[in-house]
């Protein structure tokens, strides 16, 4: 894969980035830089908005605001609307349609510990799930987003399918 700049760009693999829309960009941020880890990449300087934004996300009069952090190839894009946006977000594992991040980390029981002595985020107990060798633990981000905590094998790897699937 290219860009028009030439080289794909590191963060430029088959997914460029995942949304997420936002109440408090700060906040947001904050909580994925500094709970799950990831580095601020790109800030928006001012709001924008205009006809191109409209278009390509059926909006109308959008005014927005934007946050990129990213973390081993993978960058999330933070979005908070200031002027035609919905204001009350809907989250939840359960909503169809609402998505959910897992991060992978190495030292799952010295996350869990980190996130219970901040006093914030309300985690889950750690589980053992039913891929072998897999445990895990959720929060919440400051909007409700699920943020799933992980170790074990990576969920993408082809296991228990049939070759020609």
């Amino acid at each position: 894969m290219s860009d028009r700049h030439g080289e794909a760009p590191e963060l430029g693999r088959l997914v460029n980035h995942v949304g997420i829309t936002v109440s408090d960009l700060e906040a947001s941020a904050a909580f994925y830089r500094d709970v799950v880890g990831m580095e601020i990449v790109r800030c928006g300087t001012k709001p924008t908005g205009g006809e191109w934004f409209d278009t390509l996300t059926d909006s109308r009069g959008a005014v927005i605001n934007g946050i990129v952090l990213a973390a081993e190839g993978f960058a999330l894009q933070l979005v908070q609307y200031f002027e035609g946006g919905e204001q009350r977000p809907m989250t939840g594992h359960s909503r169809v349609g609402n998505v959910h991040l897992c991060i992978n980390v190495d030292g799952l029981d010295q996350k869990h510990a980190e996130i219970v002595a901040s006093g914030k985020w309300n985690p889950t107990p750690i589980v053992d799930l039913p891929i072998p060798g897999q445990r895990s633990f959720y929060v919440r981000d400051p909007d409700g987003v699920p943020i799933e905590f992980s170790c074990g094998p990576y969920v993408a790897e082809r296991t228990g399918v049939p070759p020609d699937a």
